[in-house]
């Protein structure tokens, strides 16, 4: 009699099934459930949490380099104009630093009266008085604040003074001139020089190719992006493998279904739930970006700490093909990863030195994207592009960055489907072996030792 025919190791039967499946059990798990609420919640939160942290920051910053004076040590102001200004309590606006229940004494100085001198005006100075002296000279306004030797008002309480007076003498200077507040404004901001500009900076300014902070930003966001799906399956694949594997439940499903299509229906189905997360990500993220914009008037996505999730999807419709493919790209290979390292495990607990493999291989090209994010140069952008895992984050990036051309990042993917490729090759001819194996060393030579018998 003839043998039964060899079976096919690239056979997806039963693949429907285990699709079905996984996809039914990760949608009934609650710990899935709860991250997936806990994901929309942090999607649609981040926005105003950001905003708010920030503004936060942005107040607590401001009030330090106020000039406001809480509880002022200082009892008697005593300014003396010898200038053209016409200087009163109102145009001085003292109220605005705290000043407005201090006893004030304005002296204007009049054409013709000789100038007493410092020291004269200072005369009889108390411990908590203070004298601001306010003049022209050729160079123009000076403000000098004068204090008794035996001075208790604080160092801190007279600099704002004299910052705050200064500010308002310079303000009068201007709105008694007339000058139009767009030319005040203009010379206010002076020159702004921007020193030398390498070829490849004024190339990246004059022309569609997105600047180094803002590429930086995007790769980060995309990273970030892969990172959750990478490790979302990782830890489903390999414990969901090991688990039918020390239960013996693998050889009954074996019976009806081909080992790669077990394989690639969990990888499928998870597939299915972590494109879910993503979507209802992004669906929060725009929820918080309009909520914000709409109800308090307020742009989040404009400032440049913002992680705004969207921005992934402001490249256009071709944009949106090739993250959407790269994704898939890199969730596949990884996927397959997992799997491998899954069936070589013999007991739960090789659970977490496969998931330790896997998620080296997936921080050792996040942590290379990193580094090379910031270094813009042909060689280095050459090399990151085509070289897995490392491709796998920087590839879309550096073309919807304008770093490479849209052959050049087909030429990425087409090296990266052929690494998916023989992935799964090694997986059909590996997996069937490993999950029926009891051996005691659950290593990666153990996948290898399988794909040369």
């Amino acid at each position: 009699m003839k043998s039964k025919e060899k079976e096919n190791i690239y056979s997806l039967k039963g693949f429907d099934k285990v699709f079905n499946f996984t996809l039914k059990q990760t949608f009934k798990n609650k710990a899935y459930i709860v991250s997936l609420v806990m994901f929309i919640l942090i999607m649609t939160l981040m926005g105003p949490i950001q905003y708010f942290s920030m503004k936060s920051g942005m107040d607590a910053g401001n009030s330090m380099e106020s000039d406001v004076i809480d509880k002022p040590v200082l009892e008697k102001l005593i300014i003396y104009d010898g200038t053209n200004l016409s200087l009163d309590n109102r145009n001085l606006k003292l109220k605005d630093i705290g000043l407005e229940k201090i006893d004030t004494e304005i002296i204007t100085a009049f054409a013709g009266e000789a100038d007493p001198g410092s020291s004269e005006k200072a005369a009889g100075l108390g411990k908590k008085d203070v004298l601001v002296e306010i003049g022209i000279e050729p160079e123009g306004y000076m403000v000098s604040v004068i204090k008794s030797d035996d001075s208790e008002v604080p160092v801190k309480e007279i600099d704002s003074i004299a910052s705050h007076i200064s500010g308002r003498v310079n303000d009068i200077k201007i709105e008694i001139s007339g000058v139009a507040e767009d030319d005040v404004k203009l010379i206010q901001n002076g020159v702004y020089t921007k020193g030398p500009v390498s070829e490849e900076d004024y190339r990246v300014e004059t022309s569609s190719v997105m600047s180094n902070n803002k590429m930086r930003s995007l790769l980060l966001i995309y990273s970030i992006l892969i990172m959750i799906v990478s490790t979302m399956s990782a830890s489903y694949i390999i414990a969901s493998v090991t688990e039918e594997k020390t239960s013996k439940l693998v050889e009954g499903l074996l019976v009806s279904v081909r080992p790669m299509a077990l394989l690639m229906g969990k990888i499928c189905g998870m597939l299915v739930y972590i494109i879910t997360v993503l979507v209802c990500g992004f669906i929060g993220s725009q929820i918080s970006r309009i909520v914000m914009k709409s109800v308090m008037g307020i742009d989040i996505t404009t400032g440049e700490a913002q992680f705004d999730f969207s921005m992934l999807f402001k490249f256009g419709i071709r944009g949106l093909i090739i993250i959407l493919f790269a994704i898939i790209i890199a969730y596949l290979a990884f996927g397959g990863l997992s799997g491998m390292m899954g069936s070589a495990c013999t007991k739960t607990e090789d659970v977490q030195a496969a998931s330790g493999t896997v998620m080296m291989v997936v921080m050792g090209g996040y942590l290379a994207s990193s580094v090379v994010s910031g270094i813009n140069t042909d060689i280095v952008v050459t090399i990151a592009t085509l070289v897995p895992p490392l491709s796998f984050y920087t590839a879309p990036v550096y073309y919807l960055a304008g770093r490479i051309s849209l052959p050049f990042v087909a030429l990425a993917m087409a090296i990266q489907i052929l690494i998916v490729l023989t992935i799964m090759i090694v997986c059909a001819k590996t997996y069937r072996k490993l999950i029926l194996n009891d051996s005691s060393k659950p290593k990666l030579v153990e996948i290898l030792r399988a794909l040369k018998g």
